[in-house]
């Protein structure tokens, strides 16, 4: 019998990993072994004609006719769909979770100490298949079930396989809100890029491509390990203009800067799974 996949709770995330799991017939899925409940009838019916899969608003008959269950729905509102789940059957189930922050240790205080819990954490490129997904599990996993699981997330770019719970709140500092670091150079490079007599429009792209041709040079690292101060040297020529620029950042102290950044979201993301778990 076919293995299948149920997404409870698939919002933009899981139609992404859904819509990479089935483009081109490239991994292998099936959309008629593909499951999925959506909040309203509408969304569920709107995913059934996009993708061909079996969607509908019923949480526990996903949960029965799926061998992989991936939750999708937001931390604040895991503690209601666990109670959901708490009396279905889950023997032989692989639970995997997207949510940020929650343990494992709090899925089984309400679905069982033998429930088999995985954790991944992609961020927002899945829509673009360019996602980087951690992944962490606690289970001797069986080779073909990590293979699976790691089949449905190459679907979405590529993967880290993690080897302590902790190192999900790096993902989520690293990856997970990372995008967003980036972001947040290319518009402080928006914003000073006026000065010089362009329109926002041509900045975007010009600022755009610059991102692309940092990120293809970074894949081409063949460096062991690889650094990517490698680039850095490689650019900045001694007294030059990227040196110049280079040295601006050293005495702002980027570095202190970015490292405080990820040790708030790491921060945070704990923080805000503390709160909600608290009650569990």
């Amino acid at each position: 019998m076919a293995t299948t996949i149920g997404f409870l709770g698939a919002g933009h995330l899981g139609a992404a990993i859904i819509s990479g799991m089935l483009a081109d017939g490239a991994n292998g899925f099936s959309a008629k072994h593909i499951h999925a409940t959506c909040k309203s009838a509408a969304s569920a019916a709107y995913l059934k004609q996009a993708h061909g899969i079996n969607a509908h608003t019923d949480n526990r008959k996903l949960v029965a006719d799926s061998d992989y269950i991936i939750l999708g729905v937001k931390p604040v509102q895991m503690k209601a769909v666990l109670d959901e789940l708490a009396d279905c059957n889950l023997d032989d189930k692989i639970i995997i979770t997207l949510a940020a922050g929650i343990r494992i240790e709090h899925y089984r205080r309400i679905l069982g100490d033998d429930a088999i819990i995985i954790r991944a954490m992609p961020n927002v490129a899945a829509s673009r298949q360019a996602s980087l997904t951690g992944i962490y599990s606690d289970d001797d996993l069986d080779p073909s079930e990590e293979d699976l699981i790691n089949a449905v997330f190459t679907a979405i770019g590529e993967t880290a396989w993690l080897d302590d719970e902790t190192q999900i709140d790096g993902i989520t500092a690293l990856s997970g809100s990372g995008i967003a670091y980036f972001f947040r150079l290319m518009q402080a490079m928006l914003d000073a890029g006026e000065r010089y007599g362009f329109e926002r429009d041509e900045l975007y792209d010009i600022i755009t491509w610059t991102a692309v041709g940092a990120g293809t040079l970074a894949l081409d690292n063949d460096h062991t390990p690889p650094e990517f101060a490698d680039y850095c040297q490689k650019i900045a020529v001694p007294g030059g203009t990227t040196e110049a620029a280079l040295a601006v950042f050293d005495r702002a102290k980027l570095d202190t800067i970015v490292d405080d950044a990820m040790t708030a979201v790491a921060a945070r993301s704990r923080a805000i799974a503390d709160e909600l778990t608290k009650d569990w």
